[in-house]
């Protein structure tokens, strides 16, 4: 199909509505270019992205599917069905889809990068180091990709690796508040307080409803032993994020340290009625309680 071919100027005619945003709009004329061309799988894998962007996920799986069927080496098909796949919750089909995709095309950035995320998330962490670690040799400038592979380096208690992990991302999109605050969190857990403060406050001074981040300040405050620093981030986490239970319980931990040993346990009650099963909070309540009934 050479670019002078009428095909293709129909379906350039429908990638620019796509483009601009008239999606049923491409979704009908592709529809009427499938009647007379039924054997182009380009008009399928068109047709499941428009299905996909109107949020008619089982049509785009249809759609993908007959595109790699009418062409079994069609990996960018291959990967836009396991990007469906996952949306729709069937992890494995995505996966054996992804794998796929890699045994056409292995230098295919999107798809480690996907792959990564499913195993960081299966914490099958090995393999989604190598995938992330694959995404960006093959596009390294990734900065998802670097930001991930920091995120699976930090779980697997590789603090340093995640550092630099941290710092490539930053180096590549400074204004990415979820990379500062990362970078915090394993500067915090390398001892490093005075630094992760300055990381979380740069993700806060970028993205300022950020309530992991205002958390996440709060304990490198507790831990450098600023109690009421500490209460004021926690306290702002719980105003842009009233059922955050972790913040509830962090915020119980300092009002007992500063004596405050009822809202302590209003604190942890709130966390457990957030959060039921949330171990640590009921310990802290348990702990607290026994220290009020001996009073």
């Amino acid at each position: 199909m050479s670019a002078a071919d009428p095909l293709q100027t129909q379906i350039n005619s429908v990638i620019t509505l796509y483009s601009n945003g008239q999606i049923q709009e491409a979704l009908d004329a592709v529809e009427t270019l499938t009647k007379d061309y039924p054997n182009e799988p380009l008009l399928y894998n068109i047709s499941g992205a428009c299905h996909k962007e109107i949020g008619q996920l089982e049509d785009a799986v249809k759609s993908f599917e007959k595109a790699v069927a009418l062409k079994s080496d069609y990996a960018e098909a291959k990967y836009n069905l396991g990007v469906i796949l996952r949306e729709l919750g069937q992890v494995d089909a995505a996966i054996k889809c992804y794998k796929n995709t890699l045994l056409i095309k292995h230098a295919y950035p999107n798809v480690h990068n996907n792959l990564g995320n499913i195993f960081l998330e299966l914490n099958q962490l090995d393999e989604a180091i190598d995938h992330f670690e694959w995404a960006v040799a093959y596009q390294p400038d990734f900065v998802e990709a670097h930001n991930n592979l920091g995120n699976t380096l930090l779980a697997i208690g590789q603090l340093d690796d995640a550092v630099k992990s941290y710092e490539k991302t930053l180096s590549l999109k400074r204004d990415y508040p979820e990379a500062h605050n990362n970078l915090g969190i394993a500067l915090h857990r390398l001892g490093q307080l005075d630094a992760a403060v300055k990381s979380f406050e740069e993700a806060l001074t970028i993205k300022p409803d950020y309530d992991k981040a205002h958390n996440n300040l709060g304990n490198a405050f507790k831990a450098l032993g600023q109690l009421d620093d500490a209460f004021k981030c926690y306290e702002k986490a719980l105003l842009i994020n009233p059922d955050y239970a972790v913040a509830h319980n962090n915020l119980g931990v300092t009002l007992k340290e500063l004596g405050q040993l009822d809202d302590a346990v209003k604190s942890y009650k709130k966390a457990l009625t957030l959060k039921p099963n949330y171990a640590e909070a009921n310990n802290n309540l348990e702990i607290i309680l026994k220290e009020l009934s001996s009073k």
